[in-house]
């Protein structure tokens, strides 16, 4: 090992540490990174390590420490194959997504996945893999073995992917090899993006969207500096192609951050040595801030913290980087300024345009009479949104009503709906009820107060109208807007209040007996076995109306008067 050494250094001393551990004296040499590097070279194929360090006594002399190497079997080449095809099918089905969200819902299911994969998995695949493979091919030419990129699937989430990345297989020799490799990938990368972005900005200027959204919650996303710099890059409409252009921005400038062995890491340690790690500390408080505006920064920090801050030095610590090497730090540094969005995404709920009417209903129900019993309602929904709505319409009722079941669906973008509400008595549950309709509306709620009296035939009354007898019990149908009707009372005294059946209900009524007025009710005085004869005119012949005639000296006991029009179909 000597000697293999001296061939290339001279060499002053040397011991063996331990097994398999050799550490050699040299004096300084101004060839020192050439040098070093045809020795790595060398003893790679011997299956051993070189670390050149200064002496930890001072001095002139380097200390070359020899280590052998572990030997590690890599993952196979099917590993990177089913990661590509997931992360194919997770992006694809974002796409899909996307497409739908701009395009519209139109055409096979097939043709939406195909259009998913052309217009946002194809070209964000590209601009991941040319990052990964910018990496890999720096990494061959200076020496350093690599694997191929292996993609990271993210199933269901906004992207579809996590990345992609490379493993390393060989010690990174010296700074300016840790400067080339880290900063080779996100440059690809980043030119890649320039180019898809500028296709997404011409694809969404020719294909125009059809819908902006179809959900109420929508996500903005921030424009780095890049599209100022390059004003070719803006478009009015974000085209799927566009969106995986700008996250080909924000992956550079993720990958640039000065953090660990984050791309941005390699760059830091080979411009900075040892100090880089201040730089990352650095960072990590500055997304820990950034945190408060977009919490996803400290779980990123949280994440880099876990897999470590400090990036190992090279076998070559000592060579600094050339001015060349400066240069391209210098680039890496600037594509993070450009390619950096603080928040990215910005949550934006669209307001709820929504409005809800409440139609029909009685005040009157009359138990056991199957045409009169029911209290129908009719909720109309009107979704004035360009995205589609939950909806629900409840009844909340007292027990002694039974009411139709819930109502729970979906309104469709600038739909209109109605849905039928009925409440109906259980059994002799006469009296008085309130209730509330309740409409939900994605997030608006709109409250309906109601109340319903349920009332039974009074049997004590028989009625007649010019042309027919209606003996007890029954109920009264007039089909003429003017009718003479005669209530024969065969029980004790009453005491008849007047009421509309319900509010559609208009009518003029005079009695024989004249009104007495309590409060706000007109009531009607009718002796025992006694007979008065009423006038009722309905104002409106063309709807039907309705009276209720309740009893107050026998509760919840009534007379009903109705009228139909001659075209009426009851």
């Amino acid at each position: 090992m000597r000697k293999r050494i001296g061939k290339y250094f001279v060499v002053t001393g040397g011991s063996q540490i331990q097994e398999g551990v050799y550490e050699f004296h040299i004096l300084s040499d101004p060839e020192l990174e050439n040098h070093f590097k045809s020795l790595v070279s060398e003893l790679k194929n011997e299956g051993y390590i070189p670390v050149v360090t200064r002496n930890r006594e001072g001095g002139p002399e380097l200390v070359i420490s020899i280590i052998k190497r572990r030997r590690t079997k890599p993952f196979g080449l099917w590993v990177n194959i089913i990661l590509f095809i997931a992360t194919l099918v997770s992006t694809i089905y974002v796409g899909e997504q996307l497409v739908v969200g701009y395009f519209g819902a139109s055409g096979p299911l097939w043709i939406l996945y195909f259009k998913g994969f052309v217009y946002f998995s194809l070209p964000l695949l590209i601009i991941l893999g040319s990052h990964e493979f910018g990496h890999f091919f720096v990494a061959r030419r200076n020496g350093v073995s690599a694997s191929f990129p292996f993609f990271i699937p993210a199933p269901f989430t906004i992207l579809g992917t996590l990345g992609a990345f490379i493993s390393l297989r060989d010690p990174l020799p010296d700074r300016k090899t840790l400067i080339k490799i880290g900063a080779a990938g996100p440059i690809v990368g980043f030119v890649m993006s320039i180019v898809i972005g500028i296709v997404g900005a011409y694809l969404g200027t020719v294909q125009k969207p059809v819908q902006v959204t179809s959900s109420q919650v929508s996500y903005l996303i921030s424009l780095p500096l890049i599209y100022m710099v390059i004003p070719q890059l803006h478009t009015v409409n974000v085209h799927p192609v566009a969106f995986a252009a700008w996250v080909g921005f924000l992956v550079t400038a993720i990958n640039l951050f000065p953090i660990g062995q984050l791309d941005g890491g390699h760059v830091s340690r080979g411009l900075l040595g040892d100090r880089s790690k201040y730089l990352s500390y650095a960072f990590i408080m500055i997304l820990i801030l950034l945190g408060i505006y977009y919490l996803s920064w400290i779980l990123f920090a949280i994440i880099v913290i876990i897999l470590g801050l400090n990036h190992p030095p090279p076998l070559n610590d000592i060579s600094k980087p050339g001015r060349k090497e400066v240069l391209v730090g210098i680039v890496a540094i600037a594509l993070v300024a450009i390619s950096f969005s603080p928040v990215p995404f910005v949550e934006h709920i669209a307001p709820n345009e929504v409005a809800v009417q409440l139609e029909g209903g009685n005040y009157f129900s009359i138990y056991n009479n199957s045409q009169y019993c029911y209290d129908n309602f009719t909720v109309l929904a009107d979704n004035m949104n360009n995205y589609s709505i939950p909806l629900t319409v409840k009844v909340n009722a007292p027990p002694g009503l039974y009411t139709t079941e819930t109502y729970n669906g979906v309104l469709n973008p600038l739909e209109r709906k109605s849905i039928n509400v009925s409440l109906w008595p259980a059994e002799n549950a006469l009296g008085k009820y309130n209730f509330t309709i309740k409409v939900s509306a994605s997030t608006k709620t709109f409250t309906f107060q109601r109340s319903v009296t349920v009332v039974s035939i009074d049997r004590n009354f028989i009625v007649q109208t010019g042309t027919f007898i209606f003996p007890m019990p029954g109920v009264v149908n007039i089909t003429f807007p003017h009718e003479s009707v005669k209530m024969t009372n065969t029980g004790p005294d009453a005491r008849l209040a007047v009421y509309q059946f319900n509010s559609s209900s208009l009518f003029v009524v005079n009695s024989t007996t004249g009104f007495e007025t309590s409060g706000n009710n007109t009531f009607i005085y009718i002796p025992a076995d006694s007979t008065v004869t009423i006038n009722v005119t309905f104002r409106n012949p063309s709807e039907a109306g309705g009276i209720i005639f309740l009893d107050e000296n026998s509760p919840w006991s009534a007379v009903a008067i109705f009228y139909f029009p001659v075209n009426n179909v009851v």
